[in-house]
């Protein structure tokens, strides 16, 4: 029986595409990529941005689904069987990277669901919406829809591979699209939308520096999903057919239109209401609602965006769980049942001091996103090319019915991509540590 007629493989192209698109789209694409744009010179960081995920995020991106595939585990097993040494070590690193960067991201999940029922709110009772500081004044508010979104996550992959991940990835994809060219249109139309357009859209070759080539290669490593073992996972569900090259085109290619089509949402507006672009991390939650509050029939367009952002950044939530929920099961032979009660206890009660520690998800932010991620992104590379070796490396890349792949891309990613990573760890660390 073929791999492709099993519950545990995507069904189809057009279904991994989607899965994987699920995982690479999320809030880095909403508020962090227009803020850089607008920090980092508009379109002349876009053309760097490419470049890099041309050079570095796509064969990153190919060898974590050529590891995942070819050992078909998760990180538990996938670093034992491509013969890394200490695999078990490196796997449980991964695995506390996974648990803790999911907790509080399934807060900041929470507070985008606050927000869209807030706008909805306002737009059924004619009033304005609530502000994010009253959103999240209370703790018993913000522990509901933290434990709302944690319990949708898990719920969704309870259905398993195609009943869950690509069925909820068939569905919400192409949606957030369509609303994204709603909004788009929308914004478009506002008094002085074209002067955030011009700045948006308009190279400044002057704020060109290696902090611009660095962030945008930070901004690649982020915004693919990479490090986590998400597409190390995701990669064991694809099948043998699947070209791993074309994929990781398409998906690197829907990763960054998400990316620009948010920008042609958030920087026209703000500019258009004379807002702060460089608000940064509180973009989306204090700039934007001011956005919609002054625009006409704002609140239905703040109901539209917050629950676009929503659904999209619930897929890359559900695939921290995925991970969590195979390596419970691969390594202690949990039920799916127990795996999803135990992650959802587990998480909600990590992301406490979300709502109690000043700064508390900032930090974590640096240490499990910024630095763990990253790191582990690097591991797979080095599973997958030291260990693997070139002629496995080169094989499983390639499809069944697939071009050959080019020798030169092995040593490419087998040199080169650890090294990026090492400049975006170092150099991230070094600047942290000069604002202290």
């Amino acid at each position: 029986m073929s791999d492709r007629t099993t519950n545990s493989i995507f069904s189809s192209g057009w279904g991994t595409v989607l899965a994987m698109a699920g995982v690479a789209i999320g809030l880095g694409n909403i508020w962090r990529f227009p803020y850089m744009m607008g920090r980092y010179g508009g379109s002349a960081f876009l053309v760097i941005y490419l470049v890099i995920v041309l050079a570095f995020g796509i064969p990153a991106l190919m060898s974590e689904w050529s590891l995942g595939r070819r050992t078909r585990r998760g990180p538990w097993g996938a670093f034992g069987a491509a013969g890394m040494p200490a695999g078990r070590l490196w796997s449980s690193m991964i695995l506390v990277t996974v648990v803790m960067a999911a907790s509080y991201y399934a807060v900041v999940i929470g507070w985008v669901l606050q927000e869209a029922m807030a706008f909805l709110h306002a737009a059924v009772s004619a009033r304005s919406a609530v502000s994010f500081a009253e959103l999240t004044a209370g703790i018993p508010r913000q522990l509901m829809a933290t434990g709302v979104t944690v319990l949708m996550g898990c719920t969704i992959i309870a259905f398993g591979v195609r009943g869950g991940i690509e069925r909820a990835s068939r569905i919400v994809i192409p949606l957030f699209f369509i609303l994204f060219v709603v909004l788009i249109v929308r914004v478009l139309t506002l008094d002085g939308a074209r002067d955030g357009l011009r700045e948006f859209l308009e190279p400044r070759w002057e704020n060109f520096s290696f902090d611009t080539a660095l962030a945008a290669l930070g901004q690649a490593v982020f915004s693919l999903g990479l490090g986590g073992m998400f597409m190390v996972r995701y990669g064991s569900y694809m099948s043998k057919t699947d070209p791993i090259p074309r994929q990781a085109v398409i998906t690197a290619g829907a990763d960054t239109g998400a990316a620009l089509m948010a920008g042609l949402i958030v920087v026209p507006a703000v500019f258009a209401f004379d807002l702060d672009l460089s608000a940064g991390p509180s973009l989306m939650f204090e700039v934007m609602p001011e956005v919609f509050a002054r625009m006409p029939a704002g609140a239905w367009f703040g109901v539209v965006f917050f629950l676009s952002v929503f659904m999209v950044a619930m897929l890359s939530l559900i695939a921290a769980y995925e991970v969590i929920a195979t390596t419970l099961e691969e390594s202690l032979a949990w039920s799916r049942r127990r795996s999803l009660l135990i992650i959802a206890v587990v998480e909600i009660a990590l992301a406490l001091p979300a709502y109690t520690v000043a700064g508390y998800i900032g930090t974590s932010d640096l240490i499990w996103g910024s630095t763990m991620q990253p790191l582990g992104a690097a591991l797979a590379v080095i599973a997958l090319t030291w260990c693997v070796g070139r002629a496995g490396t080169l094989e499983e890349m390639r499809s069944d019915s697939g071009p050959v792949v080019p020798v030169f891309l092995f040593y490419w990613i087998k040199y080169m991509i650890p090294a990026a990573i090492l400049f975006i760890l170092v150099f991230g660390w070094v600047e942290w540590l000069s604002q202290r």
